[in-house]
Formats: C-alpha cells, structure tokens, sequence
C-alpha cells in the first residue's frame, strides 16, 4: 500500500501529484502542522513526565500495528505532546473513530482559488471522511493534531490543493486546548479532506503517529530520537 499523507482541516496539503496531471494552486501558501497549544495555566496537567527516556510503548488495550479495522470502528493509541513553553511533556491515550469515506463534486469545495483553479475543481471529486477523536486516558492534554493518510493507489491524487479548503458536511476545526479535553470521553470531531478523479478515488484512511510511523520533532523539543524503535505499521480502516 502507498500512502499519501494530508493534515486535518482547516489547513490542507494535498500531495503526490503525477507529472503532467491537473493542479489547483491556492493564492495561500501551504501551512504545516504546528505544535499542540500549549495549556492555559503554568501548573502541569495530570500525565505530564520529565524529558522521556524511552519511547511510547503499547499496552495491550491498545491497538497493534499494522491493524486494518472497518470505518466506524474505534482504535486506542498513545501519544505524547511537547509543550515548548512549559518545557514539559504530557502523556495521554486517544480513541480514533474513521468514518466511511464519502464523496461531492469538487466544485462545491470553497477556498480562495481562482478562476483556473475552480474550472479544475470542478472536473474533479471531493473525498472525505469524518474523524472522532476521544480522550481515553482522562488527563488534561490537547489531542495535537494526528498524522492521517489517503490511500490513491501507486500514483496519489490527481489534484494538488495547497492552503485553505472549506467543504460543506466536512466540519473543520483546530485541535482543542488541554483545557477543553481534560476528560475521560472529551470528543474532539474533525474531517480528512482530499481532491481526485474518480479514476483514483480515497480508499483507506490511515494513521501513522509514533510508534505506527515515525515521530516528527520539533526544533525545540529535547527528547531524544526514537525512531529506531517507531514505524510499526499504521492503523487502517477501509
């Protein structure tokens, strides 16, 4: 399976284009993701640990690498945040429910585009799929925002959007502050966006944050690299 990875609305990053192939620029510069908010009060949340000594490791409540589950099915994974201006670490489990992939024309997906860019919209498809994200752990933390890819086939879409997209039926939203997750059960409701041709539509949706994937560091985060122990295998649903 080849992936291609996208980030949560509002900012998406649409990519894996083939040579020649259709492209609907944007007149805003392609965003990445940024470091979870950090929390609104100085005193560390529940779940917080000094700089880790070794990585995430999974319980066996936890959901294995490498599992493919159906849409609407619930995984249960670690993950840990880096808060730089607290210089801490906060430690919780999420539960991840994907909801089956639907389509709409892509001439419905509003953003700041032009003329050429609509016209290519409109010849092409919008896939999406709800996403709930829970907090199963109940210690304050933000949920961050978790590294989800589409499944297109060997060549990815046929369309590359970068900047802001907006599509009715697709709720956008940033990750929620500690303060607003701080709960067993806090839900979190967001969306995976991408645009194709029904030639190559959205298949699977998967998730590939550390130990699945690999882990992304920020530049201030002290922790060492502990990649050699990540890339397990992402989750799946289809």
């Amino acid at each position: 399976m080849r992936s291609h990875a996208f980030a949560l609305l509002p900012c998406v990053l649409l990519a894996g284009c083939s040579a020649g192939e259709a492209t609907a620029p944007s007149a805003a510069p392609a965003t990445t993701a940024s470091p979870a908010p950090s929390p609104a009060t100085s005193a560390p949340a529940p779940g917080t640990t000094a700089i880790p000594t070794e990585p995430l490791r999974l319980t066996d409540e936890m959901t294995r690498p490498g599992t493919q589950l159906r849409f609407g099915a619930k995984a249960i994974v670690p993950v840990r945040h880096y808060y730089p201006q607290l210089k801490t670490y906060v430690e919780g489990v999420l539960g991840i429910v994907v909801q089956r992939i639907r389509t709409t024309p892509g001439s419905e997906v509003q953003g700041n585009f032009g003329e050429d860019s609509r016209a290519v919209l409109k010849r092409h498809t919008a896939y999406h799929a709800k996403i709930i994200i829970t907090n199963e752990s109940g210690n304050a933390f933000s949920p961050g925002t978790p590294r989800f890819t589409g499944e297109f086939g060997d060549f990815g879409p046929t369309v590359t959007v970068s900047g802001e997209m907006r599509l009715p039926g697709c709720r956008e939203g940033y990750p929620p502050a500690s303060d607003e997750f701080d709960r067993k059960g806090a839900e979190w409701k967001t969306c995976l966006l991408a645009v194709s041709s029904r030639s190559r539509p959205m298949t699977e949706v998967g998730y590939e944050d550390p130990p699945y994937g690999k882990e992304t560091q920020f530049e201030q985060d002290p922790s060492p690299d502990f990649n050699k122990h990540y890339d397990l295998g992402a989750i799946t649903w289809s």
